[in-house]
């Protein structure tokens, strides 16, 4: 009996440790899913910001005003 109730309590332990490990993987997956959505949408903001920043640019260049004729001269 002591030899069975010790493999009982090894095997639920066993069992118990591999629930906990499926559990933190799946963890683990979400939350890389989250970490490439918002790398994602970092990517684009900073794309964004790069187009205003060359907008402006040539605007301040005269560059764009002038293409756009909007200044005189």
């Amino acid at each position: 009996m002591d030899n069975k109730d010790r493999q009982e309590k090894e095997n639920k332990a066993f069992n118990e440790m591999r629930r906990e490990g499926k559990n933190i993987e799946e963890n683990r997956q979400r939350k890389d899913e989250g970490t490439q959505q918002s790398s994602r949408l970092w990517v684009w903001l900073g794309v964004l910001v790069l187009i205003f920043i060359l907008i402006y640019w040539l605007f301040a260049i005269g560059t764009f005003g002038d293409l756009a004729n909007w200044f005189n001269g």
